[in-house]
């Protein structure tokens, strides 16, 4: 069992500057765990990689980020990457690697993600001593790890008995989802008796970020990235512009995150749309950026279809007030941190089931059969048309993300975990 004064540590492949999905819950578990007086320090280990697989050499060794949360970056050798895996398959030197961790002298060092081998194998080797024990042994450090399940295809299945030995050798296994607890006990084997389940959070919402003029202010930002949208309509008091429904998509520009298949979707509704829609699109480029933009204008949505690119984080809190509907139709997702973002502003939630969503999104959303075009088009003209029951779905939204998904009482779940409880 750790005693008090915890000193914990996150090993990721990937970070901040780069911010996806997994990285965010870092980032803001890391910020809430700052903030418990039981917590001494927290540091993020990583790499000098952005997804997926990109070489970022100028990014600083050490950081310190806002808040008090020190990041270490390794380096791999060499920089370019086989495009094998989502994570950088290089090498990371077990001598910096031990560096860190001696500087920090973590009591909790926990996984997040499966894949990066190199880095738990290193760290799960290199933790150092932390002295004598209560029964006069050498005190290690309490390992932690959430693998992110899901099956794998048959060029990766060399990755289950990696993280079936990461399972056994960990003293606590964390799923995001009972559907991934079920998958770990499976397929990993992992022991029931280290298994927990543990949602990600939210972020609670920012009062500033239904402002109206920083709300008008948002549409004006864009008018240079090659998609023209509509023009402004006025804001009611909400921050939800009269008559016109704004439908936000959140996640990265790429296949996997399904905004050509949306697009199609949409195209199919809007013939059944009784009011003005913008459909907003929020991410960074990662390939399909370029199909996106060229399905919109062959189809002549200019008008209606905004992308954004990569967003601020207050940027993207101001989306979430303006956002009068979330959809996203991932071709899969352990947990769809976005969703409960967008949830905690009272938006309600489109989409279909894949991964977890069915078990977490069952209020304040609305689930269609997996890929059906059909069905997300009609659940889409009906959320759009019907105001007082979208709103009535957002309140619900709202409510259920504010109780059950905020990073406070995620974060207190946690600490027991590091704590040993």
């Amino acid at each position: 069992m750790v005693s008090a004064g915890l000193r914990v540590m996150y090993l990721t492949p990937y970070f901040r500057p780069y911010l996806g999905g997994i990285e965010r819950a870092i980032e803001e578990l890391s910020r809430q765990m700052q903030r418990s007086p039981e917590v001494e320090a927290v540091g993020v280990l990583t790499t000098k990689y952005s997804f997926p697989r990109v070489a970022e050499p100028s990014w600083p060794d050490r950081e310190r980020m806002d808040g008090g949360v020190m990041v270490y970056r390794l380096p791999g050798f060499p920089r370019w990457s086989p495009p094998l895996y989502s994570v950088p398959l290089v090498w990371f030197s077990p001598r910096r690697v031990r560096q860190y961790l001696d500087e920090f002298r973590p009591n909790v060092i926990h996984f997040v993600g499966d894949g990066w081998f190199w880095g738990h194998y290193w760290a799960r080797l290199l933790a150092p001593s932390l002295g004598r024990g209560e029964r006069g042994g050498r005190r290690r450090a309490r390992f932690v790890f959430t693998p992110s399940f899901h099956t794998l295809p048959v060029s990766r299945w060399w990755l289950a008995p990696v993280n079936a030995v990461l399972c056994r050798g960990v003293d606590s296994i964390v799923a995001l989802t009972e559907q991934e607890a079920e998958g770990l006990s499976r397929v990993y084997r992992a022991p029931g008796g280290k298994l927990s389940v543990i949602g990600w959070g939210a972020a609670l919402p920012d009062p500033a970020a239904w402002d109206s003029a920083a709300l008008e202010s948002v549409g004006a930002e864009y008018t240079d990235v090659g998609t023209p949208h509509s023009p402004s309509l006025p804001l009611s008091r909400n921050g939800h512009s009269s008559g016109l429904v704004t439908i936000l998509c959140v996640g990265r520009l790429g296949r996997h995150k399904g905004q050509l298949w949306l697009l199609d979707v949409y195209r199919r509704a809007r013939a059944n749309f009784n009011k003005p829609t913008r459909l907003v699109l929020v991410g960074r480029d990662e390939g399909d950026a370029a199909a996106i933009r060229a399905y919109v204008a062959e189809h002549r949505l200019q008008d209606e279809v905004l992308i954004t690119g990569e967003v601020s984080d207050g940027e993207l809190t101001r989306w979430y007030a303006r956002a009068n509907l979330f959809v996203l139709f991932s071709h899969y997702e352990a947990f769809g941190l976005v969703f409960f973002e967008a949830m905690a502003y009272g938006a309600p939630v489109l989409s279909h089931d894949v991964g977890s969503n069915r078990e977490l999104l069952h209020r304040g959303a609305v689930i269609t059969p997996r890929f059906d075009r059909q069905a997300a088009a009609e659940g889409l003209a009906e959320l759009v048309n019907d105001d007082l029951a979208r709103r009535r779905l957002g309140a619900e939204a709202r409510e259920y993300a504010l109780a059950e998904f905020t990073w406070p009482a995620v974060s207190e779940k946690y600490l027991e975990v590091y704590r040993g409880g």
